[in-house]
């Protein structure tokens, strides 16, 4: 478990550190008014889902390369697969990128359709249309960050999500203030800050004698469409499956929403720490998984690997407990930090808040175990059958249950479906790890 803690706390970190990015924004957006707030809040959420998706399929280079890595590729000499393999991953973000593109433009005629406010929307597209362009150096980023995290040096990632964070404020103030491009200028300053990270980054990394062999500039015949498909074969299942958790979380805000605005606002702080709980184990899922995956690449033992995925599993679930715990003695922990005493609804919500968050509690570990265990399967390169659990778990029986209770038990209920999505995907991944770690040939 201390190999797994070492590589997962800057994983860790630098996952908390990009929350700090998403609050700067939403600060400055207050300083500029509610209109951005409101138009900014849209944006985010339709902007935040595609690149949530795209991300995740270019993410699945990392265990591919850890893959590698166990295989003992990772020196001179034995850097072709490696350097194919990271020309891959900048092509697809290439490819996506271009896909994506007609999505951004066709969005007003999206937003027509939906019965959105034009004031808001028109601002939106403003914000939207600016950031757009961060998409590609930060899917870059993503893949060229993978190969100093496989190979033992992930204490990058930290030092890049500050520098980025840093970067990122910055250029956004400088852009929305100093430029005056108001919420637009929010938008350019990431994609500058995205894009002077990626250059320097890129250049620090290839300029070192451990990394130069791997440069994905020049050569450029290895870059060939056909390469794209393992990547893909593995990161269109990865995909489904966070379209999947993306589909409960944005099903359960939307039933809360019909409950009234105290509910929607106690679903919104649960919503919160479950997403602070996941950051944190994600660093456990993510370390084990790459290692996992070079060990399957070396063909270690069962023994072996069987060790390494307890060790991720536990480390998950004893701190998702630590959390829940804390939560649910010192609720008004979160009533200090979320809520004001002069707000008219404050009562309403002290009253409320304690009782769903001793059920929303009890989503954490049940979430630490789907979420480690569907990494692990991912370092093992068994994709195909967890996303479908995942959809069956999320799609089929959490937001049908949460529906069905939140009648009777209103915001509890609607946390009850997302708990036993959450738990019956998680059981049936444990139950396909244990089968896919006992036919292990080696």
């Amino acid at each position: 478990m201390k190999k797994i803690s070492i590589l997962a706390f800057p994983i860790i970190i630098s996952q908390l550190i990009f929350q700090l990015m998403v609050l700067t924004d939403i600060w400055m957006m207050s300083k500029m008014g509610i209109l951005e707030i409101a138009a900014g809040g849209l944006a985010g959420a339709i902007f935040s889902f595609l690149f949530v998706i795209s991300s995740s399929m270019v993410s699945v280079v990392t265990n591919l390369l850890a893959t590698l890595s166990g295989q003992g590729q990772l020196g001179p000499g034995k850097d072709i697969d490696i350097r194919r393999l990271l020309k891959s991953g900048v092509l697809l973000s290439g490819l996506i990128c271009l896909v994506l593109l007609p999505v951004f433009y066709l969005m007003p005629q999206l937003f027509v359709l939906l019965n959105q406010d034009p004031t808001i929307t028109n601002v939106a597209m403003e914000y939207i249309h600016s950031l757009k362009w961060s998409i590609l150096p930060t899917l870059l980023l993503l893949v060229l960050r993978s190969l100093p995290v496989v190979s033992g040096t992930p204490q990058v990632i930290l030092w890049l999500s500050i520098t980025t964070v840093l970067l990122n404020f910055v250029a956004s103030y400088l852009f929305a203030f100093s430029l005056n491009l108001g919420i637009s200028g929010l938008g350019w300053g990431t994609t500058a800050a995205s894009l002077l990270t990626v250059i320097v980054f890129s250049y620090w990394l290839f300029n070192q004698s451990r990394y130069r062999h791997f440069r994905p500039w020049g050569l450029w015949k290895e870059y060939k469409l056909s390469s794209v498909f393992p990547i893909m074969k593995m990161g269109l299942s990865v995909a489904l499956a966070t379209l999947a958790e993306f589909t409960l979380i944005s099903g359960a805000a939307l039933m809360a929403g019909t409950l009234g605005t105290v509910f929607l606002a106690v679903h919104q702080i649960a919503l919160q720490v479950l997403s602070f709980s996941w950051n944190i184990v994600f660093g456990f899922a993510q370390a084990t998984a790459i290692i996992i995956g070079t060990q399957f690449g070396a063909k270690a033992t069962k023994s072996t690997l069987k060790k390494t995925a307890i060790g991720g599993l536990l480390l998950a679930t004893l701190t998702s407990v630590l959390i829940a715990s804390l939560v649910v003695l010192y609720p008004q922990l979160l009533i200090r930090a979320f809520a004001s005493s002069r707000d008219n609804l404050f009562t309403e919500l002290v009253n409320i808040l304690p009782e769903v968050m001793l059920v929303a509690a009890s989503c954490f570990v049940v979430d630490a175990w789907q979420l480690t265990a569907l990494n692990i399967l991912r370092g093992m390169h068994i994709v195909r059958s967890p996303a479908v659990i995942t959809v069956v778990g999320y799609c089929f029986i959490g937001l049908p249950v949460a529906w069905l209770l939140m009648a009777n038990f209103q915001l509890k209920g609607i946390w009850m479906g997302i708990g036993l999505g959450l738990a019956v995907s998680g059981c049936f991944l444990l139950a396909r790890l244990h089968f896919s770690l006992k036919r292990l040939a080696f």
